[in-house]
């Protein structure tokens, strides 16, 4: 799937509804969301305007806002609620070049938060004001008091404007405690504290602190529980309970004598009494619970259900709740209750173990929601082979219901040839045999044959018992399939990776050897391990005699066709040249129609041949042929491998002989090139005939000398052309200054000195020419900078250029002149050895006196 198709699937299946329309409102997309919200499927949608199939969106937020971002060409952000859908949408239409595109996002449940957000305020500010309990507001930051309820004003004796006074504290280190439990994050609850009234009384209380956020402030909402009262009424109670007390412990020690957890629960659901067997169901000792509620013990997800005890109103009755509790080891446990609740507040209640039965239930449930959702077939028999239970797996395999088949022998859908392997099976089964997996076939109710995954086990009680057998099936007619497409997928698949192989190998033996005998080996390699053929061979057209000659051959001995020619339109592979149409003969002994083909009948005992033309360009270059000791087989597909192949020698044939061609043609212009450089140099020599045969000489030694300083052979032959055309400048210098037989006065002088610039402009424009410029251009500068025509110094002059200003003035000074006498060859090189460091390289000079076996000192 390209990138494109999974993105529109991606866009299709958002829960978001989205919609597209060109200009004239027209729905050109719509996802599932959008069609379903519309109430129409998707194909009746596309296409049609918006107007015709929902008129009444013309004035609908949507559209406006689909219409204002056409119109602005930018993005718009709207609201609605949809009375069709019951819904508050928000969206967003995004504009396009050619229509609007709106994505809708369903908020009603943000909308409704927000609504319950404002419900849940007004409903804290009605308890606020109504609660019993004394209720105080301050802000954390700074202990500002807030507000307070009228259950805290009518405590302390307060007026709303009193609240400037930190009436409630009468000790400051009771608040300082409070303040420092809520930074350390510790809960304040029932904090013991002391307060004082308007009238300066000091009162005892407990203090609770919830943390809340008021305007953005974060707030303490204090709740005071006045427990003066309460003191008062515990000490009346402290002499009945010590009675009841020594009552209660001769009951307790009666009661620690059953297996069952005995307590009692005072009004707010505290243990007053709890019989020892506490300790082995929740591994608390009675002492370790009395006093503390139970719900601290019940399991977190269980602290919600309201029946953990009967409820207050009830005076007399009975009832059994169950719950999840949490053992002292972290384990867990279930305990029934039986509770009775009496009319003096206390509530008995004994508990039992049911942790066994609960998971016993829980197991079963588990199992058998999973039987009845699994897409196997799972079935339960009974020893002698009837079905016992049949899920809906089983159901839509076989196309029985669970009605059909229930009491019924499993044999029903076993086919007749494999009741005697299925009575076997449940045989061992029923004896407690774990049978392994295996592969069979199942009949259906329609009759199909289906392969399947049979799975068959006993089915043992506690006590050990086989009492039944299930068996789980699979169909794997899926499975076959795959595995059959994919075996002859990956046939298919070797075979043409074979060929790639084989393509790739022609094409790096093209690409890496020009050696046409070589590549035509690897192609005839080929052809015999893809065709499947006995021999091959490889012929060339020659265009000029209008034969075939044998060039490579594979399978048959060369020298048996050694010398062949088979003439065109002449023989199988003569005709196939001429009408390029391959050709195939099956009865070879018959019909050999060379004597070639008879020998190699006789020798080598082929019985069929076949030839293909060997093309490229439009121009037949040859004949791939092959020989078989059987017939060729009908199918075309080793036909086109073979034309393939035959292609793919083409193309090795022709890049050779254009190889070929293009070697003998550079050959021939370097030649040419060389010859108009040598003719310009001779020209030279003979307009200036003073300076006569000096460019030939001065070539050599400067290419002498440049091998000796390193320079790669592959740069010689631009110095060698750059040498022969030094004076080329000298062209553009009329005969009047450059014939002069005298001195050259300093106008002359400047003229000559541009003869370098005169050779760039000459030689710049010839593309060959431009890596030989350094001599023409820089022989006359200086190694101290006092040359021309740049004035360029040391090593900014090329190389090549300071390696001939050498051999040019040792030539020029050892060689006739019309004004003096040739030097000697020692008063020539003493004079280049003085020069060293100002007009020449000093290195390059020294490499020169190497060269001429030389290095004189200077006098």
């Amino acid at each position: 799937m390209t990138a494109r198709k999974q993105l529109q699937a991606t866009v299709h299946r958002i829960s978001d509804p989205l919609l597209s329309f060109d200009l004239t409102w027209n729905v050109t997309y719509l996802n599932a969301a959008a069609a379903a919200g519309a109430g129409l499927p998707q194909p009746e949608l596309v296409g049609q305007s918006i107007f015709t199939t929902h008129p009444e969106v013309a004035r609908s937020p949507v559209l406006l806002a689909a219409q204002q971002a056409a119109d602005t060409g930018t993005q718009q952000r709207f609201s609605a609620y949809s009375s069709a859908l019951g819904k508050k949408l928000e969206g967003t239409a995004y504009p396009a070049d050619d229509g609007v595109t709106v994505l809708l996002r369903d908020i009603t449940a943000e909308h409704r938060a927000a609504i319950d957000l404002h419900a849940t305020q007004e409903r804290f500010a009605k308890i606020f004001e109504a609660s019993p309990l004394p209720m105080l507001i301050t802000r954390l930051s700074d202990g500002r008091y807030i507000d307070a309820n009228p259950a805290f004003l009518q405590l302390t004796g307060s007026q709303t404007a009193d609240l400037t006074l930190p009436q409630l504290y009468a000790d400051p280190d009771d608040r300082a405690a409070v303040l420092h439990m809520i930074r350390e994050r510790r809960p304040v609850l029932d904090h013991p504290v002391r307060y004082r009234t308007r009238s300066g009384a000091i009162g005892e209380a407990s203090v609770s602190v919830v943390l809340v956020n008021v305007a953005g402030d974060i707030c303490l909402v204090e709740l005071i529980r006045d427990v003066n009262n309460e003191r008062q009424a515990q000490q009346r109670l402290q002499a009945s309970e010590q009675a009841a007390r020594q009552l209660a412990a001769e009951l307790q020690r009666t009661l620690d004598l059953s297996i069952d957890l005995i307590a009692t629960f005072d009004a707010e659901r505290r243990f007053v009494s709890v019989s020892a067997a506490a300790e082995r169901l929740l591994g608390y000792r009675p002492e370790d619970l009395i006093g503390r509620p139970y719900f601290e013990y019940v399991h977190p997800d269980d602290r919600q259900r309201s029946d953990d005890v009967p409820p207050a109103t009830v005076l007399t009755t009975f009832q059994n709740r169950y719950n999840r509790y949490i053992r002292r080891d972290g384990g867990v446990i279930w305990l029934e209750w039986t509770a009775a609740r009496q009319p003096n507040g206390l509530t008995y209640a004994v508990a039992r173990d049911i942790t066994e039965r609960r998971t016993a239930t829980a197991d079963q449930a588990f199992l058998a929601a999973i039987i009845h959702s699994s897409p196997n077939a799972i079935i339960g028999l009974t020893l002698d082979g009837k079905v016992r239970s049949w899920n809906r797996g089983a159901e839509q395999l076989y196309g029985y219901s669970a009605a059909e088949m229930l009491g019924h022998a499993i044999t029903k859908i076993v086919p007749d040839e494999l009741l005697v392997d299925e009575a076997h099976f449940l045989a061992r089964a029923a004896r407690g045999e774990r049978l392994p997996s295996t592969e069979t076939i199942r009949v259906s109710r329609t009759g199909h044959r289906i392969p399947v995954q049979l799975s068959l086990a006993p089915i043992i009680d506690s006590a050990g018992a086989v009492v039944g057998m299930s068996k789980i099936t699979q169909d794997i007619s899926d499975r076959r399939e795959a595995e059959r497409q994919v075996h002859l997928l990956n046939t298919t698949l070797q075979r043409k990776l074979s060929h790639l192989s084989g393509l790739r190998e022609i094409d790096v033996s093209i690409a890496s050897n020009l050696d046409l005998s070589v590549t035509l080996g690897v192609v005839l390699d080929q052809v015999l391990a893809q065709v499947g053929v006995d021999a091959a061979t490889a012929s060339l057209l020659d265009p000029h005699t209008l034969t075939l000659s044998f060039t490579a051959t594979r399978g048959v001995t060369k020298a048996a066709l050694l010398g062949t020619t088979v003439p065109l339109g002449q023989g199988v592979a003569g005709r196939v040249a001429l009408t390029r149409q391959p050709e195939i003969v099956n009865e070879l002994p018959t019909n050999p129609s060379s004597a070639l083909g008879q020998a190699l009948v006789n020798q080598e005992g082929f019985t069929s041949f076949a030839a293909v033309p060997m093309v490229a360009k439009g121009k037949v270059l040859g004949v791939l042929g092959v020989f078989r000791r059987q017939s060729f087989d009908a199918s075309s597909d080793w036909l086109e491998t073979l034309q393939t192949l035959a292609g793919q020698a083409a193309i090795a044939i022709d890049s050779a002989q254009l190889f070929l061609e293009l070697q003998r043609t550079n050959l021939e212009l370097g030649l040419a090139y060389q010859d108009t450089i040598e003719g310009w140099a001779r020209a030279l020599d003979l307009r200036d005939k003073e300076t006569e045969g000096h460019s030939r000489r001065v070539t050599e030694m400067a290419v002498g000398l440049c091998r000796a300083l390193g320079v790669r052979d592959a740069e010689l032959v631009h110095i060698r052309r750059g040498a022969l055309l030094h004076d080329i400048g000298k062209m553009g210098i009329s005969d009047a200054i450059l014939l002069k037989p005298g001195p050259l006065t300093a106008a002359e002088w400047v003229e000559m000195r541009r003869h370098p610039g005169y050779a760039v402009e000459l030689l710049a424009p010839i593309k060959f020419l431009r890596p030989a410029l350094e001599i023409p251009q820089h022989h006359h500068e200086k190694w101290d900078g006092s040359g021309y025509p740049q004035g360029l110094r040391g090593a900014a002059i090329p190389l090549a250029a300071r390696a001939f200003a050498v051999v040019d003035v040792y030539d020029a000074l050892t060689n006739d002149r019309p004004y003096r006498a040739a030097w000697t060859r020692e008063r020539a090189l003493a004079h280049l050895q003085e020069q060293a460091g100002s007009h020449f390289d000093p290195a390059v000079v020294q490499t020169f006196l190497a060269l001429e076996g030389d290095a004189p000192t200077a006098s």
